[in-house]
């Protein structure tokens, strides 16, 4: 008896159980996409990299129970809004005689029912979008698409079913908990209940409202100036700074936004604007904690996904002069021991048999450290946050020197000219920003280089950003020496550089990634105690395009949770004030007030709701993400797609919450 009411009530209240479905669907359709990575044909072609897919599995696992538990939350405040929205239902159901545990297992069979049924289209779903994601992949990963496959993954079906299945249990004693604390008489007087307004004072909400905006712009500032390269505890101080800014912005904003709206007559009395105000005043007020979350939940997405779309070209575009060369290696120098051949690298290749074919240009050349520092060339010229930003990059120890012959034998390699150099010159060879940026305004003021007493001039007017060889994205600083220096210099590395023929290239490729994978595995230590360390340029490339791949999954996978998160709390919220709010529109239409106007006003009412929290996490972001411009180059492809997912799933949810109160509206009659 009691799975016959609960379906009639299902198809009876499918319009309120519309936007619940909805949510559980796309909670589930997208955490089955995201864990069906693993199984993809891009992922399983990095299944030779263990630590990548060591990492991935946990960095997916991690991020899945923390989802799991947001979607949870939202769940069972979903179910909150509907028993709440449904008292007088369940009132009618107690006064003919029906235990409060009876109505409990009519909840149930409601919440297993749709629960089952979200479930297995949220599946069906996945495992479509799952396949628009594997071609995502492949494209971060720089994977041959022809190897695609239509792959459906029974580990993520398991893990979508265990997961949300938990969350159903802990909904379903949620709403038996819930029942049994109801009294009769606050079920059947539920709908007559009114908000409590927490402001009404116009001169301290106006003073709040100034102050929220105070604190906001001193957190903007604050956040511009110093970006991620502030210390732990400046960066824990702007963000609360920006928290409690947001909370006081909307506990003050409906009040003060109201008193400013009635000043102006020609729009207040327009219409029924009073209405229209009024209820916004009562939602946003009663609401402002939800609100404030909403907003904070949506300006991290909005960061994250552009951050995460624009991760794989800032990548690339930082590491293009770091992969000039298709293999790199160097030999860590012990400068205690004395014998010349353990700290050469030309020396040791020789010792394990190792030779270059002759379709392999290469050229051997050192690494020096000088007696100076950056911070001793460059203090006067940094700020105290670049100082610490070059501490955090490792750059603030002993300069790195080359030697101007086998600077001019690393170029060559790729066809440049050979470069002179007279005995009381440097180059500089930098991609570091804050430090070229700091430089001509060091050479214009002191236009030289004092090393061991001696000085030398810089050679060129604007710091050279080529790498000198193949290495993982990172900023690097080197000063070219002259060839008969006579400061101290201590040896660092002896290294090499390759680049391929290129119809021998995959026989190379294979050839260096197996010597560079003995190096790391200490294959030759019992022939030389050398420590040697290489990549190849496609090594380089799949680890760095794994990384991105890994933030970007992090990046969409919570941003598209907290999009659905904070919209459907917003649209369950205006369904549930909606039906609070019955009396009050068949008021209006028993003082004559159209349909249309109805209809009108129920738009904008919905659209200022949902706008507001979107306006201020909009001018959230766009302040993160010029905090971040040091680390992203944000390009406009990045912004339209972010934009487009925020915009559909945002608008999906504005449109049905629009349609749900206008029909509910319309049906009240």
């Amino acid at each position: 008896m009691f799975s016959k009411i609960a379906i009639n009530n299902v198809k009876r209240s499918f319009r309120d159980y519309s936007i619940y479905f909805l949510t559980l669907t796309l909670g589930v359709c997208i955490f089955y996409s995201f864990n069906s990575i693993e199984s993809q044909n891009s992922i399983l072609e990095m299944n030779k990299d263990a630590d990548f897919m060591l990492t991935l599995n946990k960095l997916m696992a991690g991020t899945s129970v923390f989802v799991s538990f947001v979607l949870g939350g939202l769940i069972i405040y979903a179910n909150k809004i509907l028993i709440k929205k449904r008292k007088k239902e369940l009132g009618i159901y107690m006064t003919l005689g029906m235990a409060k545990g009876k109505v409990s297992k009519i909840l149930i069979f409601e919440t297993l029912l749709i629960g089952v049924l979200s479930l297995l289209v949220g599946i069906v779903l996945g495992i479509l979008v799952s396949q628009g994601l594997s071609v995502l992949v492949a494209n971060i990963l720089s994977v041959d698409l022809n190897k695609y496959k239509f792959i459906i993954s029974i580990s993520a079906i398991v893990k979508s079913v265990v997961y949300f299945g938990v969350i159903y249990l802990l909904v379903m004693i949620f709403n038996q908990f819930t029942i049994s604390k109801y009294k009769l008489i606050d079920i059947l007087n539920a709908t007559k209940k009114n908000e409590v307004v927490k402001l009404k004072n116009s001169f301290l909400s106006a003073l709040i409202f100034i102050l929220s905006i105070a604190i906001l712009a001193i957190a903007y500032a604050r956040a511009l100036k110093t970006g991620l390269a502030a210390e732990n505890a400046e960066l824990v101080i702007t963000v609360l700074m920006g928290v409690i800014g947001t909370l006081l912005f909307f506990f003050s904003l409906s009040s003060f936004f109201i008193h400013i709206v009635q000043k102006i007559k020609r729009i207040y009395l327009k219409d029924i604007n009073i209405f229209i105000l009024r209820q916004i005043n009562n939602k946003i007020n009663t609401n402002f904690l939800s609100t404030t979350l909403i907003c904070l939940m949506l300006s991290l997405t909005i960061t994250l996904l552009f951050t995460a779309f624009d991760l794989k070209g800032t990548i690339d575009r930082n590491s293009a002069g770091s992969r000039a060369f298709d293999a790199s290696a160097f030999l860590i120098a012990d400068n205690e021991n004395k014998d010349p051949k353990v700290n050469d690298i030309e020396e040791y290749l020789k010792d394990i048999n190792f030779t270059f074919e002759t379709y392999e240009k290469h050229t051997f050349y050192s690494e020096y450290k000088l007696n100076i520092t950056i911070e001793d060339l460059l203090s006067k010229y940094l700020s105290k946050q670049e100082q610490i930003d070059l501490k955090q990059n490792y750059l603030d120890g002993a300069i790195s020197a080359i030697k101007i012959s086998d600077y001019n034998s690393i170029i060559k390699l790729n066809g440049k000219k050979a470069i002179d150099l007279k005995e009381n010159e440097v180059l500089v060879v930098s991609n570091y920003g804050q430090l070229n940026n700091a430089l001509p305004e060091y050479m214009k003021n002191e236009d030289i280089i004092n090393i061991d007493d001696k000085v030398f001039t810089i050679k060129n007017e604007s710091p050279i950003e080529e790498n000198i060889k193949s290495t993982e994205g990172s900023k690097f600083f080197y000063l070219i020496i002259p060839d008969n220096f006579s400061g101290g210099l201590q040896l660092e590395f002896s290294s090499f550089n390759v680049i391929y023929e290129e119809r021998y290239s995959k026989e190379s490729e294979e050839k260096f990634a197996k010597i560079f994978t003995d190096f790391l595995a200490d294959k030759y230590k019992d022939i030389s105690p050398s420590l040697v360390i290489g990549k190849t340029k496609d090594q380089i490339s799949d680890r760095e395009n794994g990384m991105a791949a890994m933030i970007v999954f992090l990046g969409l996978f919570l941003g598209l949770i907290f999009i659905i998160t904070g919209a459907a709390v917003m649209a369950l919220q205006q369904l549930s004030d909606a039906s609070d709010s019955l009396e009050r529109y068949k008021s209006l239409k028993k003082i004559g007030v159209t349909d249309k106007l109805i209809n009108k006003a129920i738009l904008r009412q919905s659209l200022i709701y949902f706008l507001v929290p979107l306006g201020l996490a909009v001018i959230h972001s766009i302040v993160g993400i010029c905090a971040l411009r040091e680390n992203f180059s944000f390009h406009y492809q990045s912004v339209i797609v972010s934009s487009l997912f925020l915009v559909i799933i945002y608008g999906a949810y504005f449109y049905a919450t629009y349609v749900g109160v206008k029909n509910m509206v319309k049906n009240s009659n």
